[in-house]
């Protein structure tokens, strides 16, 4: 995967589930918006998605990224316009596939089967590929497509049971990029 376009993220919104067990949604936050795509433009992966089903959360996407991409703040610090350029905002995790004939790779800090795939050995395989992440407690899997596989999760030692998305994002891409090292 050493060229840009073979590995994409998505940071779901909606279907996750919330504390209960039970469907839910989350909002988006700016600093998903700025830390996602910061991160990947940092291992060259891109596009950068955020699903989520609400109008007005796309819009307020839209408007952050307007600031940098046709605003005065884009013209301040054009790396940042590039970097969130590759953000794309969308209802459902099927739209993403519309885009490319993504291999879909679900994380979480349990996921729900004992087959799980190193993020490390995605580099030897075709892609491209779309690591799925979740917001709340985790993805809801039973109303998303069927990954092609679950992604090992990461296993901290100390007293917290799971990492933020943000940081666990930046460690499967440091493990998926190592290859290309």
């Amino acid at each position: 995967m050493s060229r840009s376009g073979d590995l994409a993220v998505a940071l779901v919104h909606h279907p996750v589930l919330n504390r209960l067990g039970e469907a839910s949604t989350t909002a988006i936050t700016s600093m998903d918006v700025h830390d996602f795509a910061r991160t990947c433009a940092f291992y060259d992966v891109a596009p950068v998605y955020l699903v989520h089903p609400a109008e007005g959360m796309h819009a307020m996407v839209h408007d952050i990224c307007a600031y940098w991409l046709e605003g005065s703040g884009g013209k301040r610090n054009p790396g940042r316009r590039e970097v969130l350029s590759q953000i794309r905002v969308v209802n459902t995790l099927d739209q993403v596939q519309g885009d490319a004939p993504y291999k879909l790779w679900y994380t979480s800090a349990a996921p729900p089967q004992k087959v799980l795939q190193d993020s490390e050995t995605l580099h030897d395989e075709p892609g491209p590929h779309l690591i799925v992440f979740g917001t709340g407690s985790g993805l809801d899997a039973s109303k998303l497509p069927p990954p092609n596989g679950w992604l090992r999760p990461i296993e901290g030692i100390g007293k917290v049971r799971h990492l933020s998305v943000r940081a666990a994002l930046a460690i499967y891409l440091d493990r998926c990029r190592r290859g290309d090292r």
